[in-house]
C-alpha cells in the first residue's frame, strides 16, 4: 500500500515539474497523458491493486450474506439466479448472489488480488479453479440443521463435510504438500446463525415455548463453538467470524413483526437479541483462539455500521432504508423479487436494501472497506 502511494506521489511531482519547465505543446500533452494514467491507477486502486500480503485462497461458509450461487444447484425456492438479481454485477447477469452486484467477500477477494470464488457446487469448480479457494455458503441455512431442512438448503454441518471433499480434490490438483500449505494459509470467512432466528426461532412457537431468547442464544452458541472447533481441526487457522446484523432493521422483519407495514423504525426487540448474541460471540472468540493453538480468530462486527446506515441513510448517500429496491420492497425476496416485480427501482445505489432481506451491493462495498484493514492487520 505504501509503495503504491510513493509511486503515485512521484508521478504527481514529475508531472508538475514537466509542466512548469517544458513549453512545447507535445511535451505538455505527454505530461497530461501520464497524469491521467496515474489518476486512473489511483482511482482503480481498490479493485486492481496488487495484494500487499500473501493470501493463497479465500474459503467461505455461511448463508445468503456470502452465498455466490450454491443454491442454484439445489431443489429449493431459496434462489436468486434470475433478474433483477445480478443486474449490477460485473457481467450484468444473475449469479445466485442475493443482491444486485458484488458482496463483501467479492470485494475482499479483489482487494487481496484473488479471483471471486466459485460456488463449490458449480460445474466449473474443478481443477485449477479450486486453487484460490471456494465457497460452501448456502442461502437460508444456519448452524442448526433444523433451520435448513424446510427450504432444503445446506446446513453448516454439511458445509464442513463439503470442505473435507474439497481438500481431497485440491490435493489431487496441486499435490499433498502444496494443498496442505494452501489450507493452512488460506483466509476463511464464516457468516451464519442469523437465519437460526429469522427462519426458525422467530417463526416457531414450539421453540419459543421451549427456549427463552437467552436460552436459545446459548444453545446456538454451543453449536457455533463446535463448528469453529471442527473447522480448525480440518486445517483452518485464519478465520474471520461475522456477527449478526441488526435483524430488526431488515425490511421483511419490520413488515412481519412491526406494529404495522407503515412502521419506519427497527424492531428493537429483535435487535436486542442480535446484539446480545454478538456480545457473547465477541467474548467467546478470544477464548476459542487461546484453546486452538496457532489459530487467529477475528470477530467482524456486522451490526454497528449497518444499524447506523439504516438510521442515518443520508449520511452514507442513501435515500431509502425502509423499503427495498426490488418490487414493493416490504416482503420481496427470492421468487417474490423477479423481473416482473412491480415497483423495482432503477438505481439500487440509492437504497440500503436490494430485496427485503439483503443489502445492496453498494452497502456491501462500504462494509468490505471497513473490514479490510482490520482483516489485514490482524489475520494477515
Amino acid at each position: 500500500m505504501r509503495r503504491r502511494s510513493e509511486v503515485q506521489a512521484a508521478c504527481v511531482a514529475w508531472v508538475a515539474f514537466k509542466l512548469s519547465t517544458l513549453t512545447m505543446e507535445l511535451h505538455k500533452l505527454a505530461a497530461l497523458v501520464l497524469w491521467l494514467t496515474c489518476l486512473i491507477a489511483w482511482v482503480q486502486g481498490f479493485e486492481a491493486a496488487a495484494p500487499a500480503v500473501n493470501v493463497p485462497a479465500i474459503i467461505l461458509f455461511g448463508d445468503s450474506t456470502v452465498d455466490v450461487g450454491n443454491n442454484n444447484f439445489l431443489n429449493t425456492i431459496a434462489k436468486s439466479n434470475f433478474l433483477p438479481y445480478g443486474r449490477d454485477f460485473d457481467t450484468k447477469t444473475p449469479t445466485g448472489r442475493f443482491t444486485d452486484g458484488r458482496m463483501v467477500s467479492d470485494f475482499m477477494a479483489s482487494k487481496l488480488g484473488l479471483p471471486m470464488s466459485l460456488p463449490y457446487l458449480h460445474p466449473n469448480a474443478t481443477g485449477q479453479n479450486l486453487i484460490y479457494g471456494t465457497n460452501f455458503a448456502s442461502a437460508a441455512s444456519g448452524y442448526l440443521d433444523t433451520t435448513s431442512v424446510f427450504l432444503n438448503v445446506i446446513p453448516a454441518s454439511r458445509q464442513l463435510e463439503m470442505f473435507d471433499e474439497y481438500k481431497i480434490k485440491l490435493s489431487k490438483v496441486v499435490g499433498p504438500e502444496k494443498s496442505s500449505s494452501i489450507i493452512s494459509q488460506a483466509l476463511y470467512f464464516v457468516s451464519s446463525g442469523s437465519n437460526d432466528f429469522i427462519l426458525n426461532y422467530f417463526v416457531n412457537p414450539a421453540l419459543q415455548s421451549s427456549y427463552s431468547p437467552t436460552e436459545f442464544n446459548a444453545a446456538l452458541m454451543s453449536t457455533q463453538t463446535e463448528f469453529v472447533q471442527k473447522l480448525y481441526q480440518a486445517g483452518a487457522r485464519k478465520i474471520g467470524i461475522f456477527g449478526f446484523p441488526p435483524i430488526g432493521c431488515i425490511p421483511a422483519q419490520i413488515t412481519l413483526f412491526g406494529i404495522d407495514v407503515n412502521q419506519k423504525t427497527c424492531v428493537e426487540e429483535q435487535n436486542a437479541i442480535a446484539s446480545a448474541y454478538n456480545s457473547d460471540l465477541a467474548a467467546a472468540i478470544p477464548k476459542w483462539q487461546s484453546n486452538l493453538s496457532g489459530s487467529l480468530l477475528l470477530y467482524l462486527d456486522a451490526y454497528s455500521m449497518l444499524y447506523d446506515i439504516f438510521n442515518n441513510p443520508t449520511k452514507y448517500g442513501y435515500t431509502e432504508a425502509r423499503r427495498a429496491c426490488c418490487g414493493e420492497g416490504l416482503l420481496s425476496t427470492a421468487g417474490f423479487c423477479n423481473k416482473d416485480s412491480v415497483g423495482t427501482c432503477t438505481d439500487a445505489s440509492k437504497y440500503v436494501f436490494f430485496d427485503s432481506l439483503h443489502p445492496t451491493s453498494s452497502v456491501y462495498r462500504l462494509v468490505a472497506e471497513a473490514y479490510h484493514e482490520k482483516v489485514i492487520s490482524y489475520l494477515l
